[in-house]
């Protein structure tokens, strides 16, 4: 395969073991531009194989040659917005919030305004500019349906060394989830390497020519059909411990993307199909919430421990469990 550009366009010649949809494969190659942006690209007439317009689905032979026009990059800039923001921790170098689901973290593809970004630059004006002007501040992110503690540096210093734990993994990160069955053992290490899905380059899984990627967990509580656990990463992999549990075979109840959704209790007991139903009709998003965080203040030279109390949902669910169970 050979890539071409030449006045914004881009010329792709497909490679002689593809067999793939257009948009699925655009998507792997065009890394700059959102699914549903390469989607209304093809619609529009912006992206021809052979020469000839056609439709998203339209899969790709051996040795077709697919035309791109790539639109000129917009003028973007962050704007304030007052939000409600749930401080756990603040001093003079970090805070940290208690991320509720639902919320972007940063700007980017389909979600400009409304992010945690905007919060935080109307909370304050001490943020850090290592991360550029999309991303001040942050060190870490969370996935948008993910809840939890998330931590902010106010300054440039600030953010290099507690960054430099991160890359170290010197800091202790956990996480409550809820996952479909009970694990056996009820608690044990996940060593798999992670990489991008080679058919969906928005999914990860577990690849051996992905990073190495290490979990461990520990049952809190079981409720016959779901087990609230522990997850310790030891690695900070995308979507890690997603994966990670859907590969023993406990994925996080209510990940659509990664095997928690209705299907996964559709093989219970007929006495659970019920209970599996309340669960997911109360489980808007995967129910992973990121906990604790503890760490050696980089500044201040004290240790540090940052805890996220549990988001409503995920107590809301633990609760009609027990309930269940009694």
């Amino acid at each position: 395969m050979s890539d071409l550009v030449s006045k914004n366009e881009l010329t792709i010649q497909v490679c002689d073991d593809q067999d793939i949809r257009l948009d699925l494969f655009l998507a792997g190659k065009v890394e700059i531009l959102s699914r549903s942006k390469i989607h209304g690209l093809i619609l529009s007439g912006e992206v021809r194989v052979n020469g000839a317009q056609t439709k998203p689905s339209h899969r790709l032979k051996s040795y077709d040659t697919v035309t791109i026009k790539i639109p000129p990059p917009q003028a973007l800039e962050v704007i304030p917005e007052k939000m409600p923001l749930t401080l756990v921790y603040e001093d003079d170098f970090y805070l940290a919030v208690n991320k509720p689901s639902g919320l972007v973290v940063h700007p980017g593809a389909g979600d400009f305004h409304g992010t945690l970004v905007s919060g935080l630059l109307n909370y304050t004006e001490h943020l850090s500019s290592v991360g550029g002007e999309m991303r001040p501040g942050l060190v870490h992110r969370l996935d948008k349906d993910t809840s939890g503690v998330l931590i902010v540096a106010k300054t440039d210093e600030a953010h290099w060394k507690l960054g430099k734990l991160f890359s170290d993994r010197r800091i202790y990160k956990e996480y409550r989830a809820l996952v479909w069955g009970v694990p056996s053992p009820e608690s044990g290490v996940i060593e798999a390497a992670l990489g991008r899905d080679p058919r969906n380059r928005k999914k990860i899984t577990v690849s051996d020519k992905g990073k190495f990627a290490r979990s461990r967990y520990e049952l809190i509580e079981s409720y016959e059909i779901i087990s609230h656990v522990k997850v310790i990463i030891e690695t900070g992999r995308t979507h890690q411990i997603r994966v990670h549990m859907l590969s023993i075979g406990h994925p996080v109840v209510g990940d659509k993307t990664y095997g928690g959704g209705k299907r996964s209790f559709c093989s219970f007991e007929k006495k659970y199909l019920d209970l599996g139903n309340q669960v997911i009709a109360r489980a808007g998003r995967q129910m992973l919430h990121a906990y604790c965080i503890r760490f050696r203040h980089p500044i201040l030279d004290k240790d540090i421990e940052i805890v996220a109390p549990l988001a409503s949902d995920f107590v809301e669910i633990t609760e009609l469990l027990q309930k269940h169970r009694v």
